[in-house]
């Protein structure tokens, strides 16, 4: 039994494994064709617009994941059970912590920081079509560099943002969930077995 039950979690955990490859590999896909298009298109005011927004979508996607890690469940319990929007949602993350915590931080966060630093450089590239006398080797270090200090920076200072408000972070995420889980009829995290079965047993749900 303990043999069958060490398989299935290694099972279970090569699952995941491919699930977060593919899904980094979809969503880095997409990032880029999205990034690369705008950028080819765009004024180089938009461009850098389009770098900041990834980049601030990384230091937000960090800063969440950190927060779902660091809440705390009783106030949150006590938010649903009156039926307050978004709190049964931000429940569901705090839950699925460290799965939570992999989306927001490795998979969003590590791939816009990937993107940045890529859009940086083709940045670069648009200016040095129209200027031949810039240096487009020694601007791309310095502008990529620039974005990475950014980030790191943005998420040095996000993390104690995030353990400081936790919960009062969680719950805003769980409100975007909520608002989008309403438009689109989608449900992004769910609770875990043992949590499920907890509701059933407690006579509802949370």
């Amino acid at each position: 039994m303990a043999n069958h039950n060490r398989r299935g979690g290694q099972a279970g955990e090569a699952r995941r494994v491919v699930g977060i490859f593919f899904s980094t590999l979809a969503l880095a896909t997409v990032f880029s064709l999205l990034s690369d298009s705008v950028l080819r298109t765009s004024t180089v005011f938009l461009a850098v617009v389009v770098v900041i927004v990834i980049v601030l979508i990384g230091i937000i996607s960090d800063i969440v994941g950190i927060a779902t890690a660091a809440a705390e469940p009783a106030p949150l319990n006590a938010m649903a059970a009156k039926r307050t929007p978004g709190a049964r949602q931000a429940l569901r993350l705090v839950r699925n912590a460290p799965r939570a915590a992999t989306i927001f931080n490795d998979l969003v966060g590590d791939i816009c920081g990937t993107v940045s630093g890529a859009a940086g450089a083709a940045i670069i590239f648009h200016i040095s079509r129209t200027r031949p006398v810039f240096d487009p080797g020694l601007a791309t270090v310095f502008l990529v560099s620039v974005i990475a200090a950014v980030t790191v920076g943005g998420k040095a200072l996000g993390k104690s943002l995030a353990i400081n408000r936790a919960n009062d972070i969680v719950f805003r995420a769980g409100r975007v969930m909520w608002w989008l889980e309403k438009r689109l009829g989608l449900v992004f995290f769910r609770d875990p077995p043992a949590a499920r079965r907890g509701s059933r047993r407690g006579g509802g749900r949370s």
